[in-house]
C-alpha cells in the first residue's frame, strides 16, 4: 500500500518540489500552505507530516506540539524542514520525530522520509 504524506509549508515553490520528489518515488502527497489549517483540522489518515518550522500566521513547531497532543494525531511522525540554526534541538524540543535542513537534495529528503513511514504499518484512520 502507497504510503500518504502531508506537506505543510507557505512556500509554493518548496511544495511543489516536495512534491514531485515525493510523488515520482511513488508516495501519495497532500499539501498545505497554511498552518492553522492543521490547527481547525488536525489531518487524519496520513502516514507522515513534513512540516515548515517558518509558516506565516503560525509558528510551525507550535503545530508540531499541538499535534503531538491530540489522540487523534498523536502517532503521526512528524519531520521539521527548516534552515534554521539549532534545528536538531528545537525539534526534540517541540515533540516531532525528526528534521530535515533546507537546502536539501531529493536523496536526503527520500532518505528521511523512508526512515520513518517505509517500514511501518499504514493505519487508517
Amino acid at each position: 500500500m502507497r504510503k500518504k504524506i502531508l506537506i505543510a509549508d507557505d512556500d509554493r515553490t518548496i511544495l511543489d518540489v516536495i512534491t514531485i520528489i515525493l510523488d515520482r518515488a511513488g508516495y501519495i502527497t497532500d499539501t498545505t500552505p497554511n498552518g492553522k489549517t492543521l490547527l481547525n483540522s488536525p489531518p487524519q489518515g496520513f502516514d507522515l507530516i513534513l512540516l515548515d518550522v517558518k509558516m506565516s500566521g503560525v509558528d510551525g513547531f507550535f503545530i508540531c506540539k499541538y499535534l503531538k497532543s491530540q489522540e487523534s494525531t498523536k502517532h503521526i511522525p512528524i519531520v521539521m524542514v527548516s534552515a534554521i540554526p539549532e534545528l536538531k534541538t528545537l525539534t526534540e524540543n517541540a515533540g516531532a520525530d525528526g528534521y530535515l535542513e533546507k537546502p536539501f537534495n531529493s536523496q536526503e529528503l527520500l532518505h528521511v522520509v523512508s526512515r520513518f513511514i517505509d517500514d511501518k504499518p499504514h493505519e487508517d484512520s
